[in-house]
């Protein structure tokens, strides 16, 4: 049976996520090819555009546009851009933390194009420091500025670069072009992922938001860019120009639900990650637990390591499905709803249907990686219209409740757990939460265990910011000041 808001429930309840970036060099291979392979491999990060900036020794050329990659370079434009003798590409999935489509990236200023993936935190300062004005070629973003920024610096494009990185503050990973050569960076505190691969023959080398893109790119994994890195690859290679050491600060999120599940991220296989998540989990199941579904599919990873668990398989406990999602719907637009930025709630209640029979006089828990703004009480209610006996709800997130002023998209005020009326002493209630979602049961992953899974064994930390992950989400507390970020409003 088909049932109408489902989907726009289930949907609307996730983060927005980061954009994705790409940079390819390389003097015999279609670097415009290769950076296309990787934007759409990278297209779970931004769905609202795409674009792609070619270079070789004399200009640049860009394309960029509304949609998919694929639907870009595939079906609005005859290919990627095209330009005689290019030996450098950088590209763009856009996801938008602020701003409008106008704003798509790659930019191009003065003889460097720059992608950009994160928040920068002080683009206040550095607007009123170098006298920018809120608006530069139609663009408002923080990644304009930057860009802005690092060409008000002296000297080449290179130099312009090294100086400018070193005055962007918050979470960024950076590529870049000069007409000579290619070049990633990484905010200091490491929010954000980039990798470096290498081509195959030795033809060239890539730079990926994250490992997934690389096979399809025709690249093998050759590192990851350090926090606080820039490098520079050109004909000589791989070279660190810069190099900013300070406290990391990785993004927990990145692996619990940004990063797709078949990427290595901060080092971290995506996949082991959510299935040690799952088996935390398992050690709260209720006894009356019988049957564990996911909500599809940002559960399903979590999901799977609570069955796999001895826990889950010494009870008895049955993996099972309850919402079906269509795999044709969001074809053409997509299929993450949640980071449309129209029509989403129309796209995302097409998409999921329950699935009756295994509802029916059942006693479910439902696996989430998280719960943000509540939609999850939607979704108890309509499987409780469906016959479901008992439903327990067990989160792989702690309880969000703080903005994210690192390039996730949510505001305090919209968060589930940040409302007054399900706090008790400063902290989120648990217990009132249940109620309020129409749960029998609610279990949230704890600080520690959000540790354990990501490190692979138990740990205790009293202050989750002592780790090298941020969880200013749900511990408040941020790694670098962020009163200059400029909010999606």
């Amino acid at each position: 049976m088909h049932e109408r808001g489902i989907t726009s429930q289930i949907e609307e309840d996730k983060p927005r996520d980061n954009c994705a970036v790409v940079g390819v060099f390389s003097r015999t291979e279609d670097v415009s090819q290769i950076a296309l392979e990787g934007l759409i491999e990278l297209n779970h990060r931004g769905q609202e555009g795409a674009g792609i900036v070619v270079s070789n020794d004399r200009r640049f050329r860009g394309i960029k546009d509304s949609g998919l990659a694929e639907t870009v370079f595939g079906v609005k434009h005859k290919g990627p851009p095209r330009l005689k003798d290019s030996f450098i590409a950088i590209g763009q999935d856009r996801y938008s933390t602020s701003g409008s489509l106008e704003e798509m990236q790659p930019f191009v200023e003065d003889g460097i194009a720059l992608s950009h993936n994160g928040n920068f935190t002080n683009v206040r300062q550095l607007k009123e420091e170098h006298n920018l004005p809120d608006e530069i070629d139609g663009a408002r973003s923080d990644s304009r500025i930057g860009l802005a920024v690092i060409n008000k610096m002296p000297g080449t494009p290179e130099e312009r670069i090294k100086r400018g990185i070193l005055r962007l503050e918050g979470a960024s990973s950076l590529v870049i072009s000069t007409l000579e050569a290619l070049y990633g960076s990484r905010g200091p505190q490491g929010f954000r992922p980039l990798t470096i691969g290498r081509l195959k023959n030795q033809a060239g080398y890539v730079i990926v938001s994250e490992t997934a893109a690389l096979r399809l790119m025709g690249a093998e994994f050759f590192r990851d860019v350090e926090p606080g890195e820039t490098i520079r690859i050109d004909d000589s290679g791989v070279t660190t120009i810069t190099l900013d050491k300070r406290k990391i600060s990785q993004c927990i999120f990145e692996l619990g639900y940004i990063g797709r599940i078949d990427s290595k991220i901060f080092g971290i296989p995506v996949a082991e990650f959510r299935r040690r998540q799952g088996e935390i989990l398992a050690r709260h199941l209720p006894e009356w637990a019988k049957y564990v579904a996911p909500v599809p599919n940002s559960g399903r990873g979590a999901e799977l390591g609570v069955i796999a668990s001895e826990i889950a398989r010494a009870s008895g406990i049955i993996p099972t499905e309850v919402f079906y999602p269509n795999p044709y719907r969001g074809v053409v637009r997509g299929p993450r709803t949640f980071i449309l930025p129209d029509e989403r709630i129309k796209a995302a209640t097409e998409k999921y249907s329950v699935i009756e029979s295994n509802v029916e006089g059942n006693d479910l828990i439902i696996v989430e990686d998280s719960i943000v703004r509540g939609s999850m009480s939607r979704q108890v209610q309509i499987l409780r219209s469906h016959g479901a006996r008992r439903i327990g709800g067990m989160v792989a997130f702690p309880p969000i409740r703080h903005a994210c002023g690192y390039g996730v998209d949510f505001g305090t005020n919209e968060l589930l757990a940040s409302k007054e009326e399900f706090q008790s002493y400063g902290k989120p209630d648990v217990e009132k939460i249940r109620q309020y979602l129409g749960l029998d049961y609610l279990y949230y992953i704890s600080n520690n265990e959000l540790l354990e899974a990501a490190l692979g064994n138990p740990v205790e930390i009293e202050d989750f910011g002592d780790s090298d992950f941020c969880g200013a989400c749900f511990t408040g507390k941020y790694p670098t000041p962020i009163d200059g970020v400029i909010k999606k409003s």
